[in-house]
């Protein structure tokens, strides 16, 4: 359960995973000898380049910015298609390549993602081999999980896999990459979680915190977003947690959290997906707990996806899903590293596209402090997607048991990325913040960068992040694990 994550913020941001290594030895995923069908079904994805990014980027921050003539006004799926899809022409030559030889082996079918810089295809591993003629799919078997996928016998990235895959030559300049043959899927680094271990002994240097006192803390019961003020907005208030890995929540576990403290009865309004677990993870249950908690009598919907693989898949359902919540609080992350430069990059578009189209996203900015890059321990290694400048990233506080003061919590997620650029607004603080914190040195003693204070900072905002209470088969007055963190976000998406 990464469950997880305040300064001030007035911009519309927005806003969780952990590439599994493939390498030899210590490998998650495993090559298996089993045969692979011609007839066995294959799904994939094709990466086109997006379009306009430049314009895209430039009318995100004037839609997020109040002092611009452009301030909340936001655009529809279809403008955001007609910026950043690729001409007709270049879509309909790439479908034209996937259906040449169609019906050899069996039939190919396409769709288009909702704005057009994706195409999906469904076909048999046979008609697949025929597309890209050096593909030689083999099936690899997850070491952990009871999970098979099929890929190609050379594993690489998304973004370098035309050539190898035989893709002509006119149509790499419409084509990034291909998704789902040569690469490897995308894991949060810890699994959402349903057993008993992640209660650890409380200290009694910090704080229990009781729900009602947080509320009242942040003032969410009396600056404005009281539960009589959202009451009169007829449900039109929504806001929604995102979960991964099938994680289900515990409607009875809700109820009876809800009763405890008090909290007028608020079940979950709609739930988009499916669960495959049938025990609820205390990662979900933790996320609907707390957000109903911060605010009482707002909808609340569940987003629920099976495997955690591209952001951008579940970007698009959101966007997709008439009358969504516009605020978007998810607990899921991984380290940059995992992700890679390209793929985080490509990511990022998406979450630039929530902004575009009115909504705002929150994500945890992680739970083991600046972390280490996990392959190479040489370089601090922020969290993605944290690390988008498209997102609100939330780190977490505590309250310290003896002085009462709110704190830094040791865990909180931060730093500075390794990929993406800071953005403009945050130069001023981040300069001041320089000016007066004890910074370790840049560089190692090799005298390679260990970090860069150019790039993107997080986290954004913090709040309340350990000794939340939960009901889980039963009460935990004081759920604290080390990845706590992320439980600010459900916190902040309410009183932010």
């Amino acid at each position: 359960a990464t469950k997880k994550w305040i300064t001030n913020m007035k911009v519309i941001l927005f806003v969780v995973v952990s590439l599994i290594l493939f390498a030899s030895g210590d490998a998650r995923w495993n090559r298996l000898d089993d045969p692979v069908r011609s007839d066995q079904a294959i799904s994939f994805k094709i990466a086109l380049h997006p379009q306009n990014l430049e314009q895209l980027d430039s009318l995100f921050w004037s839609i997020s910015d109040p002092k611009s003539p452009l301030f909340g006004k936001f655009l529809t799926n279809d403008q955001i298609a007609d910026l950043i899809s690729l001409p007709e022409s270049q879509i309909r030559s790439i479908e034209n390549y996937l259906h040449a030889k169609e019906g050899l082996v069996c039939e190919v079918v396409t769709r288009r993602s909702l704005h057009g810089e994706y195409i999906y295809v469904d076909t048999c591993v046979g008609q697949a081999n025929l597309i890209f003629p050096n593909l030689h799919l083999s099936v690899y078997s997850h070491d952990q999980e009871d999970r098979q996928i099929l890929r190609s016998a050379v594993i690489m990235d998304f973004h370098e896999n035309l050539h190898f895959l035989g893709v002509p030559q006119e149509l790499h300049k419409s084509i990034a990459g291909v998704h789902y043959l040569t690469d490897i899927p995308v894991e949060r680094l810890h699994s959402a979680q349903t057993g008993k271990d992640v209660f650890q002994p409380w200290q009694k240097t910090d704080k229990e915190l009781n729900i009602n006192e947080i509320s009242q803390y942040f003032g969410a019961t009396n600056n404005g977003i009281s539960p009589q003020s959202l009451q009169a907005n007829n449900g039109q208030v929504r806001q929604a947690v995102v979960e991964f890995l099938g994680a289900p929540f515990s409607p009875s576990f809700l109820q009876t959290f809800q009763q405890k403290y008090n909290i007028p009865l608020n079940p979950i309004a709609k739930i988009i997906g499916s669960a495959k677990n049938e025990t609820s993870s205390i990662e979900a249950d933790l996320d609907v707990q707390t957000i109903t908690s911060m605010a009482h009598n707002v909808q609340t919907w569940d987003f629920v996806f099976d495997n955690l693989d591209l952001w951008s898949d579940a970007i698009d359902t959101i966007m997709s899903t008439p009358g969504a919540p516009r605020v978007i609080s998810s607990s899921y992350g991984t380290s940059e590293t995992f992700y890679g430069k390209a793929l985080a990059t490509s990511e990022s578009v998406g979450f630039m596209k929530l902004g575009l189209g009115g909504f705002s996203f929150l994500t945890g900015s992680g739970d083991s402090g600046p972390d280490l890059d996990p392959k190479s321990c040489d370089r601090y290694d922020p969290v993605f997607p944290a690390t988008s400048p498209y997102v609100i990233a939330v780190g977490g506080t505590k309250i310290d048991g003896k002085s009462g003061v709110e704190g830094w919590w040791w865990h909180s997620g931060g730093g500075f990325s390794n990929y993406f650029d800071r953005p403009r607004f945050q130069d001023q603080v981040v300069e001041r913040y320089l000016s007066v914190a004890k910074m370790p040195p840049t560089s190692g003693a090799d005298g390679e960068e260990i970090y860069s204070t150019t790039g993107r900072a997080i986290p954004d905002v913090a709040a309340f992040a350990a000794f939340y209470p939960i009901f889980w088969e039963k009460f935990y007055p004081y759920w604290r694990r080390n990845f706590g963190g992320y439980t600010s976000v459900d916190c902040f998406d309410r009183v932010g």
